[in-house]
């Protein structure tokens, strides 16, 4: 136990302080500790999927695009698209076949996710020379 818990549990047993107080004080003590380990261990990862669009150069008439979506969302989304039905799915996956991009959802787990974020350094894509859009992940 560490010291500062140890203060913490002789206040409320001297009676300086109220039972709602210690776990109040015991949550923060325990959050900075978490934190202090993931600062530590150097892996705290990034927390948002990133899409920038910038108009090209000398267009008064692009438009700038800034998406910032947070992870924790995209993985919930993968989560919830475990409950959708079979035959959705298929309708699903042709769709997106159609639309020229391979998908699957019966054979996708958020292990692949975490894999192309991993991988998902810094993406930069030309179109038509019109626009810059990037994709990553901070």
């Amino acid at each position: 136990m560490s010291e500062e818990k140890r203060k913490i549990l002789e206040m409320l047993a001297d009676k300086k302080i109220t039972v709602d107080d210690a776990e109040k004080l015991l949550a923060a003590v325990s959050d900075r500790a978490t934190e202090a380990a993931g600062d530590s261990a150097g892996k705290t990862g990034p927390k948002y999927l990133r899409v920038l669009v910038e108009p090209a150069p000398g267009d008064p008439d692009g438009e700038r695009v800034n998406i910032r979506v947070p992870l924790n969302l995209v993985r919930a989304g993968l989560k919830f698209a475990s409950f959708i039905p079979a035959r959705a799915q298929e309708k699903i996956n042709r769709e997106m076949k159609d639309k020229g991009v391979p998908f699957d959802l019966s054979h996708f787990n958020p292990q692949d996710v975490e894999a192309l974020l991993v991988h998902l350094n810094d993406l930069t894509v030309e179109v038509e020379g019109k626009e810059k859009v990037r994709v990553f992940c901070e």
